[in-house]
């Protein structure tokens, strides 16, 4: 099934007229009533799209053209992976990466794929180009860009977990979806400010993307070193590690570190492994390594975060 929105209009109402198309595939999984739209005094939106399991494959294409008035926040929630192309290079997002944030900028189309079986839960948050006129005196976003930060912080996922709680209190939403706008915006001003900030055309993100997967498994024990990852980007090593950094907020081996250990943390909220079989697992040497440096990235052990079942 073919999804085409237009991040220019009100979401919500495409979809309705997506379900009442004769095209539309009523075993699909999608209901007009898994959407939940809010709208505050600012003209920003807040859009829940509850978890769905994918009956049959969706191939969703998300425009926001040129003359668009409109940014769009964009959050996948959910536990499974996704399937995302900028151009023509594929980029699969993993939820232990985690799969984070995305904004669409004016002059940007997002090609996602939803196999069959897939289980998505999805935020997005679509803001009036004119708010930030408000609130910052320079522009820092260009038209035309895809910002992608894939790393979404686990304080910033709470925020958007409490605002979908709070969705029948429209003055504390607003809060948690201003602090979250806030938040990412001063960290793309913040980034964009830096003299190092290196231009990067859709083939550096792309090649980028290409490089990240080699860096996704988990359980990889054999990580690419910065020459090998440099060379499957098409770049210098010193140009690959600048770049990286700057797209993906954090070096490539601790940018795998942390896929590794939020695994852990989503193994053990479960209760599908002790700490000590992930330590294992994982490939530390004693479990009490392991508990270091869970400790050291989360803050309290992972005998804490353990749910016995």
């Amino acid at each position: 099934m073919k999804i085409t929105l237009d991040i220019g209009r009100d979401l919500k109402e495409q979809f309705r007229r997506v379900v009442n198309s004769d095209n539309f595939e009523k075993d699909s999984g999608y209901s007009y009533d898994k959407i939940k739209l809010i709208k505050f005094p600012d003209h920003t939106e807040f859009y829940h799209f509850e978890p769905i399991e994918h009956n049959t494959p969706v191939y969703m294409t998300s425009t926001n053209s040129k003359n668009s008035e409109w940014y769009l926040i964009h959050m996948n929630i959910g536990a499974d992976m996704q399937l995302k192309k900028t151009t023509n290079q594929p980029m699969v997002n993993h939820r232990f990466v985690p799969a984070g944030i995305l904004l669409y900028c004016p002059g940007i189309e997002i090609k996602t794929n939803f196999p069959m079986g897939h289980r998505s839960e999805l935020a997005s948050i679509r803001i009036p180009k004119h708010f930030l006129d408000n609130y910052y005196e320079s522009p820092f976003i260009k038209d035309g860009q895809l910002l992608v930060y894939e790393d979404m912080e686990y304080g910033i996922e709470n925020k958007i977990r409490a605002a979908i709680k709070a969705m029948n209190n429209k003055l504390k939403c607003h809060v948690l979806i201003l602090e979250v706008i806030e938040h990412l915006f001063n960290k793309i001003k913040y980034n964009s400010s830096k003299s190092n900030v290196i231009a990067l055309h859709n083939e550096d993100i792309n090649n980028l993307l290409v490089a990240s997967e080699l860096l996704k498994n988990h359980l990889s024990r054999n990580i690419p070193s910065i020459k090998e990852l440099a060379m499957i980007a098409k770049m210098s090593p010193s140009k690959f590690k600048v770049s990286f950094k700057q797209f993906f907020g954090r070096a490539p081996h601790q940018y795998h570190f942390k896929i590794k250990m939020e695994y852990a943390r989503n193994e053990l909220r479960m209760g599908n492994k002790t700490p000590v079989e992930l330590s294992y697992e994982l490939d530390y040497s004693h479990p009490s390594n392991f508990s270091s440096a869970y400790k050291n990235y989360f803050n309290t052990l992972p005998s804490l975060d353990f749910r016995k079942v």
